[in-house]
């Protein structure tokens, strides 16, 4: 159930429970569907404190991790205080009442029984009890609760809303509006960082291709030889999927069966640990036969056999976990795999053209040596977010580098309905992830940032343009960016006085980039005639605690900048003065 059905349900029973205190009205519309059915129904109870109350709305008070709670004072709860609110804040929910009925629901945030309503709506409005979908009333509701909750402004919200309803967002505007620091923002708010490994970013430059983003063919030199062979590499996009299908494949399955997986592949990492260190030399086929182990680049293990003198035979056989783990779903024990009768046909159905014995032996070896014990998994996988962060989309060759993944990255193709066979999906062994073709799992979401003025905007063809939703990024929605403590390197935040001075330069300049500043000292000569998507940002603006000093700021970074963007034009230098003029004005314009 998605946030928005789960709110609707939270409220209606909100709204059910009160009304069934104060009227005990059986015919109300929420009472059957929400009240009836509850034994030992608590009438109070304050849910922030674990009360059993609480217990009453289990089923929808999880919001990506944040708890919503039900508080209930008393037996009159129009005069007490009475509320949803997120767990540990005072940003609730509260009735209004008419005749014994509530007829609205308000957002406040201060802890007072008549706390001032800062956003209300009416029962009608959100459509409550209505046995539809969250219409867009309620829709609006919670994504405010949730930005009053999360500090979140109007521009965050809306690109974490188009995100999630899109799954690929462009975010445009002019330089310095702090694209980056959003995307990455609203990747956090997705619970996707780069420290758990949910969020990657990358920055696209003309000389990325296909195989960097997705897989492609790449030399490599083993240690017994000494020409050079290639081998396919996935790219850093395909690896990025792998991760997130893992988790959303994981998130599917039971306690046992994740238990089963790490099983397997703990055993896996410490017999290849062992082959390393030298601990294991040998791996005996069923025949009898002893096969020397070694471990590829790509951490596969590599058998090759031993004859009766000690001869090793050149020919080698590859043993992936992949497949490894894919045998141990059908032959789970030594027992089973013991059992087998046509070693060659009843592992080949399973996994696929390969030398049998050689992964039987594999199997045999971890089996009968390794039994990991500390292997402790007493909860379900939950699923995860995973953001994949693009800057500067536009400076790669956009065609060259998705190549076939034009249809898959669609947002009307996420999962398996968008698989595409990619160029190299015939080196691709059973049992690999993206074995029967590659698609974008339903987890995976795609940020790009791309300034409007680049001159290579336009190699975005029209293809990828309608695969993306776009979110233009004002610089006046962005000013708060110098308010964040976090945007300032080593806690190098200036104090309020030198803050207030630079949101008052960095407006009188962009205002005068527009001819707004005082237009009536406007001249032919001195017209500067660009749009806002000339305007400076205010990542520039952070550039003052290089120097500590808004001279050296506007020579070393602004002016070289706004005499890039008036190159070609008359009275540059008339023009510059008149720029330099509202930079050095620090009174709010």
């Amino acid at each position: 159930m998605d946030n928005y059905k789960k709110f609707k349900n939270l409220l209606e029973y909100f709204v059910s429970h009160l009304e069934w205190v104060i009227n005990s009205d059986k015919n109300h519309i929420g009472y059957a569907k929400y009240i009836k059915h509850i034994p030992s129904f608590r009438k109070s109870g304050q849910g922030y404190n674990g009360q059993n109350i609480q217990t009453q709305i289990s089923a929808w008070d999880n919001y990506d991790g944040e708890i919503i709670c039900i508080n209930v004072y008393g037996s009159d709860p129009k005069n007490k205080g009475t509320y949803l609110n997120w767990k540990g804040s005072w940003e609730n929910i509260k009735p209004i009442w008419e005749n014994n009925h509530i007829i609205k629901l308000y957002i406040a945030t201060d802890e007072y029984a008549q706390a001032t309503p800062e956003y209300i709506k009416s029962i009608d409005e959100l459509g409550l009890f209505d046995n539809k979908q969250p219409n867009l009333s309620l829709k609006k509701f919670f994504d405010k609760y949730q930005q009053i909750h999360k500090k979140l402004s109007d521009t965050e919200i809306s690109c974490i809303n188009l995100l999630k309803s899109n799954f690929n967002l462009i975010l445009t505007g002019a330089p310095g509006t702090g694209k980056t620091f959003l995307a990455k923002k609203i990747a956090n708010e997705l619970g996707a960082t780069e420290e758990n490994g949910q969020c990657k970013m990358v920055q696209f430059h003309p000389s990325m291709d296909y195989t960097d983003f997705v897989e492609g063919l790449r030399p490599f030199k083993s240690s017994n030889e000494s020409s050079l062979s290639f081998e396919r590499k996935n790219g850093i996009f395909k690896d990025f999927c792998i991760d997130a299908l893992k988790n959303l494949i994981d998130s599917k399955k039971s306690v046992d069966e994740i238990r089963a997986d790490r099983n397997i592949e703990e055993r896996y990492e410490l017999l290849t640990d062992d082959i390393n260190g030298g601990v294991v030399t040998e791996i005996p086929l069923k025949t009898g036969v002893k096969m020397k182990a070694t471990i590829s680049s790509q951490d596969n293990i590599i058998l090759q056999a031993i004859d009766e003198k000690g001869a090793i035979s050149p020919v080698t056989h590859t043993v992936s976990l992949n497949r490894i783990k894919k045998l141990a779903e059908v032959f789970k024990d030594l027992g089973e795999l013991n059992r087998i009768s046509n070693i060659h046909k009843q592992i080949t159905n399973v996994i696929g053209g390969c030398n049998a014995s050689a992964y039987w032996g594999v199997l045999n070896y971890l089996y009968s040596h390794y039994d990991p014990k500390a292997i402790l998994i007493d909860a379900k996988v939950s699923r995860k977010n995973y953001v994949f962060i693009i800057d500067e989309i536009n400076r790669g060759e956009i065609s060259k580098i998705f190549g076939e993944l034009f249809f898959s990255i669609d947002p009307g193709y996420r999962g398996v309905n968008g698989r595409v066979m990619t160029q190299y999906n015939n080196l691709i062994e059973i049992g690999d992830y993206f074995d029967k073709g590659f698609y974008i799992p339903e987890n995976v979401y795609i940020i790009g940032t791309m300034n409007d003025i680049d001159r290579s905007v336009e190699s975005m063809d029209f293809a990828m343009r309608r695969r993306f939703a776009w979110k233009e990024i004002t610089v006046e929605s962005q000013i708060k960016i110098l308010d964040d403590p976090s945007a300032w390197k080593d806690n190098t935040k200036p104090n309020d006085t030198i803050l207030g001075e630079l949101k008052a330069r960095m407006r009188n300049l962009n205002n005068a980039i527009i001819d707004k500043y005082h237009p009536e000292h406007q001249t032919n000569m001195n017209k500067i005639g660009l749009t806002t998507a000339y305007q400076i940002g205010p990542a520039y603006f952070l550039k003052y605690v290089l120097y500590n000093d808004f001279e050296d700021l506007w020579e070393f970074h602004l002016k070289g900048l706004l005499f890039e963007y008036l190159r070609g034009t008359q009275n540059i230098e008339n023009k510059i003065d008149r720029l330099y003029n509202a930079y050095s004005d620090k009174t709010i314009s």
